[in-house]
């Protein structure tokens, strides 16, 4: 899982799914990835072989080729030697077949704008990228259109319910934050009745991890409002959460709110991290 190898940035030309070109380029030129552009070309789900928008095949080619070299512009501004091709996918289901098409090309990350191509960010989250994040084949980092450009990844914050154990969210921040010499923040949201308990069991998790870990404790009832706070306080650069099906109200909050790009990280990604420490 990580160092990441092969990063999947689905596209659908829009300026949102541009905007995480730049953060993509910065994941690939830290771990030497090959970048992968993904294009769906959507069709009709009683006629799967029926394109959407019909159009002469050299229509789509173009636009594909054009979005393709746009990625390799910016991959050639960043002074970066990074590999970098096109796939090309048919499907009426553009969220399962972005999973399908990660799956296959065994990539390590998938990079996606959290809205798809509605520019009312703070109201909902694209029904793709919905898709994507609730059964993701491999961790995802969904990115707001409109957050800050980030030159580098210094901060990262993980949000910790109480009783959890490490799972493969921490360890890939664990293993992200010794690699890139990053903080590592883990934050309990909590009433003021369990402040001492949660400290304990923030204390605890963060001895299980490989990596120095800043615990902090907030009392209060409103997760997303506290953690989307605590992310600007500390000026985080990535929050991460775990997959596990489709995110309940406070991940879908956290996601759509942050002024962050936010990690999903699916479970069954856990113990992939060893390349990390080898």
């Amino acid at each position: 899982m990580y160092p990441f190898r092969r990063i999947i940035i689905p596209t659908d030309f829009s300026t949102a799914s541009e905007w995480v070109f730049d953060d993509a380029i910065r994941f690939a030129g830290l771990t030497g990835a090959e970048l992968i552009i993904l294009h769906i070309r959507m069709t009709h789900r009683s006629q799967p072989d029926q394109l959407r928008l019909p159009a002469d095949p050299s229509l789509y080619q173009y636009a594909e080729e054009y979005e393709l070299q746009a990625l390799r512009n910016r991959v050639q501004r960043a002074n970066a030697t990074i590999p970098t091709r096109l796939v090309v996918r048919q499907a009426p289901d553009p969220g399962a077949e972005v999973c399908r098409a990660a799956a296959g090309e065994q990539a390590d990350l998938i990079v996606i704008a959290t809205h798809a191509r509605h520019h009312v960010a703070h109201l909902i989250i694209g029904s793709t990228t919905m898709n994507v994040i609730s059964t993701p084949p491999a961790p995802v980092l969904a990115i707001r259109y409109g957050t800050k450009k980030r030159t580098a990844f210094r901060r990262f914050l993980i949000p910790v319910r109480p009783q959890q154990t490490p799972r493969a969210v921490e360890n890939l921040a664990s293993a992200m934050a010794a690699h890139l010499n990053a903080e590592l923040h883990l934050v309990s949201v909590c009433e003021k009745k369990d402040h001492a308990g949660a400290a304990e069991h923030l204390r605890e998790l963060a001895a299980a991890l490989k990596t120095p870990v800043i615990t902090t404790v907030i009392e209060g009832d409103d997760v997303e409002k506290q953690i989307c706070r605590q992310a600007e306080k500390i000026d985080a650069d990535i929050i991460f959460l775990n997959a596990s099906g489709e995110p309940g109200p406070v991940k879908r909050d956290i996601i759509r709110s942050a002024g962050v790009p936010v990690m999903i990280v699916p479970d069954q990604a856990a113990g992939q991290s060893a390349d990390a420490d080898s």
